[in-house]
């Protein structure tokens, strides 16, 4: 008998979208201080953006200075192997 864990990494919140001046990505676990964040344009270059750990739960991503159009973030935490990515709108 098993018991399934929820991943951590798939439950995360991405808001507000579309977004204007910051994205918080906000998790149900304590996790703000153990996953790596990267934002991506739609080739795939990496962005470097300011980020600002609000708590265990929430990192903020400025993103005021970006053109208006559709960028990913992706959330990885290398201690369990683990990895999503989130689209996200800059008005």
């Amino acid at each position: 008998f098993y018991t399934i864990y929820p991943d951590p990494i798939k439950s995360i919140q991405v808001y507000p979208n579309p977004a204007t001046e910051f994205v918080s990505v906000k998790f149900e676990t304590p996790q703000s201080k153990k996953v790596k964040l990267s934002v991506h344009n739609l080739l795939g270059n990496s962005l470097d953006l300011e980020t600002e750990i609000v708590d265990e739960y929430e990192i903020k991503i400025r993103v005021k200075d970006l053109s208006s159009g559709y960028y990913f973030v992706s959330v990885s935490d290398a201690s369990i192997n683990s990895k999503s990515t989130f689209k996200f709108l800059k008005r």
